[in-house]
C-alpha cells in the first residue's frame, strides 16, 4: 500500500473520512457554498460554473456546493440568479457537473433555497415573506398563503427529484439568514396566527414538511442537510431567534430522522457582519457554539466561519467541535488549498484574508465574484494552466507593490528569469500599508506567502533599488508597476472646479504619509475625508489609536464613513461602532470649503478649529509610465487589488 501524502499525518482529524448518512466523504474539509455569479443566459450550469467546481474538486475539497439554487420563480429574480431549477432543462448540465466532479474524486451537493422578501419587488413582481414585515431595505413582501405555501412545498419535491436524476449526492436545505425558511424560523418576521406561525414548533413546520418531502424525493442514496443560523442577531432585538431556539429546532428535525447534518452559520441582512465576517472578526467564530448542536442534534454538524489554515481545521475537529469544516472563501482564494496541505506545501497556500472585496464585495454590486489575491478564481476557462516558455529570458518588473509580486510570480512560474526592483525597504506596496491600521493585520499574510513564492520560484528581489530610467534594465521584457501617489483625485469627484485642490490645504499632510509614519500627527485632530472606503476608515482607525490624539475628528463627504466599499463588503455597520466607541466624531456629508492655518471652513459656512493637525484624504494619482514598458496596477490608473493581480495575470498569461 502507498504510503499517505505527508500532510495526512500532520492533520489525521482533517484528513479523516466522515458519514453524512448514506454518503461518505473522502476527509472533513469541505467548499461551502458561496454564490459566484457564474452562470450564463441558458439557465443551466455553465460551463464557467463547473470548471469553477471542478478546479476545486480536484484541489482537494472531499463535498463540492453549486452554490444556492432558486426553487421557485419568485426567488429566481434574486440578484440577477442564472440557474433556473424550476423545468427537467436543468438536469443534463448538473449531470455533467456531478460527473467531473465524481471524477475528481468529490462528491456535488446542492443548496436549495428561497430568497424570500430579501428579492427586491424592483427586480419585478412581489417579493414573498411568512407575513408583511419589510426587508431591512423597508420593501413590503406579500405574506404566503396556506396554498402558496403548498407549490413552494412540491417545488422542494420537484427540484430534489432533478437533482436525483443528475447524480447529486448532497442536498441542503436553506434556513440561514433571513432568507424565506430563516424568516419563518424568526420570531420577529413570522406574524402569522396559522400552523406556521406562533409556536417554535409551528415556525419549524414549514421546515419540517420540506425536508420530508426532500428526502423521499432523493432516496435512500443521497445525503439530506440543513444549513441554519446558530443565531439572527438582529442589533436591539432580545427576543430574536437565538442559540436556544437555533439548538432546539435543528434537535427536533434530527429526532425526527429529517436530516444526516447539520450545517451553521449565522446572522442576517439586518446583522450582515455575522454572515460573511470580516477580518477584524474573531477567527473560527462559531466554533463557540457548534459543539452545543453536535451533543444536542446527535448528527455530525459542519462549521464555518473564518476558518482558514488546516491546523485550525484540524484543531475544530479533534476537541469535537465540529465533525466537517466548510470554508467558502479559503477555496474561492485557493483552488488547492486542501491538496497543498495534503502534500505537506503548506507555505504555498495563497492565504485568504477575509477582505470580502471581490468575493462578496463583486457579487453584492451585481458583478461576477471573484478574488483579489487570485484573478483566476471563477476564470479558469479563460486563464487555464499557465505554459512554459520555451527560452529562458530575462524580464524585470518595477515596483513591489501587489501587482509587481503577482507579475514575478507568476512570470517566475512562465520560466522567465526574473528580478523585482523595489525602491523602499520592503515588499506590499499600499497593502503593507493598509495592513498598519488596526483590525486590518492580516493583510500581512498575502505579503508573507507573495515573498515565500518569490524566494521557491528563484525570483532576485532587490529592495530600495529606485528604477528611473528603464533603459538601464537588462531584460527583455518590463513590467512597470509603481503605483500611485497622494493627489487631489478624490476632491476632484464632487468638485472638478478645484483644479488646485482645496484651497489652504496646500503642504498639509496625506494620509498615505501618516500611515507610513513619514509624518506625525497628535493632539486635537482633523481628517478631510474625500476618498472615502477603506482608506479613509483605515486611516481614521490608525490616527484613533495613537495615544498621543486627544481628539479626532473627520469631516467626511459621504453619508457614512467608508461608505462606498464597506457598504459591498458588509462592514460598514461594525466599522461606525468602532469608530463610534472610540469617540470619534465624524461630520457626514460635509464638504471643506477651504483651511485657514489650523482651522476650516465648510461649503455651508461653517467654521471648525483650531486643530493640532490637519490630515487629508483625497486620493491619489498614477504614477508616470516610461515608453517600451507594460504598465500593470495602479501606475495605470488607481483602483484597487483586484487590478493589480488580475492585470498582472493578463499580461504575463500573454508574453
Amino acid at each position: 500500500m502507498a504510503a499517505a501524502p505527508p500532510g495526512y499525518g500532520r492533520y489525521p482529524n482533517l484528513f479523516a473520512p466522515v458519514t453524512l448518512g448514506p454518503v461518505t466523504l473522502k476527509h472533513r474539509a469541505t467548499m461551502a457554498a458561496h454564490g459566484m455569479r457564474l452562470g450564463d443566459h441558458t439557465g443551466t450550469i455553465s460551463a464557467r460554473h463547473r470548471a469553477y467546481m471542478v478546479a476545486r474538486a480536484k484541489g482537494g475539497a472531499s463535498l463540492v456546493s453549486a452554490s444556492s439554487l432558486p426553487v421557485h420563480e419568485s426567488s429566481q429574480r434574486f440578484a440577477g440568479l442564472q440557474i433556473r431549477v424550476s423545468s427537467d432543462d436543468l438536469i443534463p448540465s448538473l449531470a455533467r457537473s456531478a460527473e467531473a466532479i465524481h471524477r475528481a474524486d468529490a462528491k456535488f451537493g446542492i443548496t436549495l433555497w428561497h430568497a424570500g422578501y430579501n428579492v427586491s419587488p424592483l427586480a419585478g413582481g412581489v417579493t414573498v415573506a411568512p407575513s408583511a414585515v419589510p426587508n431591512s431595505r423597508g420593501e413590503v413582501p406579500r405574506a404566503l398563503s396556506l396554498a402558496d405555501i403548498r407549490e413552494l412545498i412540491g417545488c422542494y419535491r420537484d427540484v430534489a427529484r432533478r437533482c436525483r436524476q443528475a447524480g447529486v449526492d448532497v442536498l441542503e436545505v436553506q434556513t440561514a439568514s433571513d432568507y424565506l425558511l430563516g424568516s419563518f424560523l424568526s420570531p420577529l418576521i413570522n406574524r402569522r396566527t396559522d400552523a406556521y406561525g406562533g409556536s417554535p414548533e409551528n415556525r419549524l413546520r414549514i421546515v419540517a414538511e420540506i425536508l420530508a418531502v426532500v428526502r423521499e424525493a432523493a432516496g435512500p442514496g443521497i445525503a439530506v442537510g440543513v444549513r441554519t443560523a446558530v443565531a439572527h442577531y438582529t442589533p436591539g432585538a432580545d427576543n430574536d431567534y437565538g442559540v436556544d431556539d437555533s439548538v432546539a429546532a435543528m434537535a427536533a428535525l434530527a429526532k425526527a430522522g429529517l436530516v444526516d447534518y447539520v450545517s451553521l452559520s449565522a446572522g442576517t441582512y439586518r446583522a450582515s457582519g455575522y454572515t460573511m465576517p470580516s477580518m477584524a472578526r474573531p477567527r473560527m467564530e462559531l466554533t463557540q457554539v457548534s459543539r452545543r448542536f453536535r451533543e444536542v442534534s446527535g448528527v455530525p454538524v459542519i462549521v464555518a466561519g473564518r476558518i482558514r489554515t488546516a491546523a485550525e481545521a484540524d484543531g475544530i475537529i479533534a476537541e469535537g467541535l465540529a465533525d466537517v469544516v466548510a470554508m467558502a472563501r479559503t477555496w474561492v482564494a485557493d483552488a488547492a488549498w486542501a491538496a497543498k496541505y495534503a502534500e505537506g506545501r503548506d507555505d504555498e497556500v495563497r492565504p485568504c484574508m477575509s477582505c470580502n472585496q471581490a468575493c462578496a464585495g463583486f457579487l453584492n454590486r451585481g458583478l461576477r465574484s471573484g478574488c483579489v489575491l487570485d484573478p483566476r478564481s471563477g476564470r479558469e476557462i479563460e486563464f487555464p494552466r499557465l505554459s512554459r516558455i520555451k527560452t529562458r529570458t530575462a524580464l524585470a518588473v518595477v515596483g513591489g507593490g501587489p501587482a509587481g509580486l503577482e507579475a514575478a510570480r507568476l512570470a517566475a512560474m512562465r520560466g522567465f528569469r526574473v528580478t523585482l526592483h523595489e525602491a523602499g525597504p520592503a515588499l506590499g506596496g499600499q497593502l503593507r500599508l493598509a495592513a498598519n491600521a488596526p483590525f486590518r493585520g492580516e493583510m500581512l499574510a498575502p505579503i508573507a506567502w507573495w515573498q515565500q513564492e518569490l524566494t521557491r520560484l528563484g525570483v532576485e528581489v532587490r529592495l530600495s533599488s529606485a528604477v528611473h530610467d528603464p533603459r538601464s534594465l537588462d531584460a527583455g521584457t518590463i513590467v512597470w508597476a509603481t503605483g500611485a501617489t497622494p493627489a487631489w483625485t478624490a476632491v476632484w469627484r464632487l468638485r472638478p472646479q478645484l483644479f488646485d485642490g482645496i484651497p489652504g490645504a496646500e503642504g498639509l499632510a496625506h494620509g498615505r504619509t501618516v500611515m507610513a509614519g513619514e509624518a506625525k500627527v497628535g493632539g486635537r485632530v482633523l481628517v478631510i475625508d474625500e476618498e472615502g472606503g477603506w482608506p479613509a476608515v483605515s486611516l481614521v482607525e490608525a490616527i484613533a489609536a495613537q495615544s498621543n490624539v486627544t481628539s479626532l475628528t473627520v469631516a467626511c463627504a459621504e453619508r457614512q464613513l467608508g461608505e462606498a466599499e464597506l457598504q459591498w463588503t458588509r462592514e460598514a455597520g461594525e466599522a461606525g461602532e468602532r469608530l463610534k466607541s472610540r469617540g470619534v466624531a465624524v461630520l457626514a456629508g460635509s464638504l471643506v470649503s477651504r483651511v485657514d492655518g489650523r482651522s476650516v471652513e465648510f461649503t455651508d459656512g461653517r467654521r471648525l478649529g483650531p486643530f493640532d493637525a490637519i490630515v487629508l484624504s483625497t486620493g491619489t494619482v498614477s504614477r508616470p509610465i516610461p515608453e517600451g514598458v507594460r504598465g500593470i496596477g495602479d501606475c495605470v490608473a488607481p483602483r484597487g487589488l483586484w487590478a493589480a493581480t488580475t492585470e498582472a495575470l493578463e499580461l504575463v498569461a500573454a508574453l
